[in-house]
């Protein structure tokens, strides 16, 4: 059980790497550890300084806030901070968000589980960190979809909007579990949205591939 939680990340993570030809592994070696080592150090601040929470309460809201702010708040802290910092060009940064952010909550997401007290529970060891890194694809492939459409102010738009809502998909479907409202919907949702992400995720890297072949 605890073998899935801590190596489902990381491992899908490498997998999609490796079937992604554009770059190699030690290219993204630098996002990977960066990853890593936000992670290791987050939960080390959390665990000294900040008192962990379990989820409190029963209404959609005030479980959906709290559960944004551990998956949303540091996606868009890692993705900001890297493209606003990074002096790489921008296909290279569109490729390394997904190993930096993934490789985050590959220390994150088992910690906050072990934390919570929710080590047995079947949907947090198994569930969970499937819905983790299908937001993080979808939210990649958003990404992907802005930097492609850069000087379309509109497609732009569009692509922040398809960002924000995919960083719902975890705390969403977590929160519907945890009240337990139509609980199998989370199941169900996580088991659609895997070969769902991975074909959207292939078909922007092949997008992005083939501008790369337009002279």
């Amino acid at each position: 059980m605890h073998f899935f939680l801590l190596l489902f990340i990381p491992s899908f993570t490498f997998c999609l790497l490796a079937a992604d030809s554009k770059y190699r592994f030690i290219k993204l070696s630098a996002p990977v550890f960066i990853g890593l080592f936000t992670g290791i150090i987050s939960t080390v601040f959390i665990e000294f300084f900040i008192y962990p929470e379990s989820a409190s309460g029963s209404s959609f809201f005030s479980i959906i806030i709290p559960a944004l702010t551990h998956s949303a708040v540091p996606s868009i802290l890692l993705s900001v901070l890297f493209l606003l910092f990074s002096k790489d060009d921008a296909e290279y940064k569109t490729y390394a968000i997904l190993p930096l952010i993934s490789m985050f909550f590959s220390i994150y997401v088992p910690y906050v589980t072990f934390t919570q007290g929710e080590s047995k529970s079947f949907f947090m060891s198994f569930i969970n960190p499937v819905l983790f890194m299908e937001t993080v694809i979808f939210y990649t492939c958003a990404i992907k979809y802005g930097f492609q459409n850069n000087s379309k102010k509109t497609k732009v738009l569009k692509a922040f909007i398809l960002a924000m809502l995919s960083l719902l998909i975890q705390p969403i479907f977590y929160t519907l579990w945890f009240i337990k409202f139509l609980p199998a919907l989370s199941y169900l949702a996580a088991f659609i949205l895997i070969p769902v992400s991975i074909f959207v995720y292939k078909f922007f890297s092949i997008q992005q591939n083939s501008l790369d072949n337009i002279e």
